[in-house]
This record gives structure tokens, C-alpha cells and sequence, in this order.
């Protein structure tokens, strides 16, 4: 009889190490997986490469002189470390926006974020955003790398209650990742397209005046 138990028992050892992996588990591995995989996507071969850790951008550096006709405002969102206000071109019905994002430690990789920026516009003829997205890249003296896609056509209403509650048409988007040693930043202008083109060159040129701060993130 202490036989048959122990074999009993060292059947059921046996049997149990054979058990076959939880699909859940297996589902939220393959899932984590593909993930990490999109996040790897590679950038054109051009587009330069920067360190993962230290200072990141200095935003008062940034915010200090803006240009005529821009004013900072008290932001929509918490999600927001700053928000910018654009005075509208004649005849157009609404001011630019900019919005400031920085999350540290997240945020996903920089082309994710281009995605996810091409996929709230469509183009002029309902086109995906990121067929009619025009896309470069450039290194800042201080090596900042700045990544800048930029769509003209329909921004389409948010689902995430920090944009337009409808589609709204003839508008522009001119989004930008910075890389900083201290993680991604990012700056996204939107607004009616004769009011972003008429702010698109000092647009350009406040990105590039984007400055490291000594420490920290901010």
C-alpha cells in the first residue's frame, strides 16, 4: 500500500511539471514582446543617435523669450508641462495651440509617437495622416536631435478629452520629438492651416532654441 502512494504521489509530480503553459501568460509574453518590437522600430539610417541618460531639456530656457503673438497659458491638461497660445490669422476661426508633453521614463519611443501624431489627421482627402505626413530630423548644436512630422488636412476628434470633441477641417499639425540625454520631449502645434503656416517659421525657429538644463529634466 506505501508503495502504490508514493507512486501515486510521484505521478502526480511528474504529470504536474508537464502542465502546459497558462495561455494568459503566454498571450501577455507574445504581447510584451510585440511591444518592445515596435518600439525598436528603426528610424531612417540617417537620423543620428543620442544617449539615453543626464540633463534633459531646460523649458524655462525655452519659454523665456517667445515670439510676437504667442503667449503661455495655464495648461488643459496635467498631462501638459506647458501650452502655448497663437494669435489667429485674419479670417480664421480659432488661435494655434501648442502643447508641451514630457514623461519621464515613458512616452514611448519616438517613431510610436510619430504614429500615434499621423493617426489623429487624415489628409485633404481623407487619406491616412501618415501618407500625406511630411517627415525630417535634425541635430541641435548642444545634441538635441529634433524629429518634426508635419500634416495638413482634417485633425479628427480626440478620444482623450485633451483636443477637439469634433473633426475640424482645414487644420495643420506641426509635431515635434526632441531627444535629450534625460528622454524624449515633445511639441505639437495645431491649429487652422493659414494660422500654423503663418506661425511655422518661428515655430521652427523656437525649436531650435531648445536648451540642455544642468540637471534634471526640467
Amino acid at each position: 500500500m506505501f508503495r502504490m502512494a508514493m507512486f501515486g504521489v510521484i505521478s502526480a509530480i511528474l504529470v504536474m511539471g508537464c502542465v502546459p503553459e497558462r495561455p494568459d501568460k503566454a498571450k501577455k509574453e507574445a504581447t510584451s514582446e510585440k511591444k518592445e518590437k515596435m518600439d525598436r522600430k528603426e528610424m531612417p539610417k540617417d537620423h543620428p543617435q543620442i544617449q539615453s541618460s543626464g540633463p534633459g531639456l531646460d523649458l524655462s530656457a525655452l519659454l523665456a523669450n517667445l515670439p510676437d503673438g504667442w503667449t503661455s497659458v495655464q495648461p488643459s491638461s496635467n498631462m501638459r508641462v506647458g501650452q502655448l497660445s497663437l494669435v489667429r490669422a485674419a479670417g480664421d476661426a480659432a488661435d494655434g495651440e501648442i502643447a508641451i508633453f514630457h514623461f519621464p521614463g515613458t512616452g514611448g519611443s519616438s517613431m510610436a509617437n510619430l504614429e500615434r501624431w499621423q493617426g489623429q489627421m487624415t489628409g485633404p482627402h481623407g487619406e491616412p495622416g501618415a501618407q500625406v505626413a511630411k517627415t525630417d530630423s535634425m541635430k541641435l548644436d548642444n545634441g538635441i536631435i529634433v524629429i518634426t512630422t508635419d500634416i495638413t488636412g482634417t485633425l479628427l476628434a480626440s478620444t482623450m478629452g485633451t483636443g477637439p470633441t469634433s473633426d475640424q477641417g482645414n487644420y495643420r499639425m506641426i509635431a515635434s520629438v526632441l531627444e535629450t540625454p534625460g528622454g524624449n520631449f515633445f511639441t505639437k502645434l495645431t491649429g487652422p492651416k493659414a494660422t500654423v503656416a503663418a506661425h511655422e517659421k518661428k515655430y521652427r525657429e523656437f525649436i531650435k532654441t531648445a536648451k540642455l538644463g544642468s540637471g534634471g529634466t526640467m
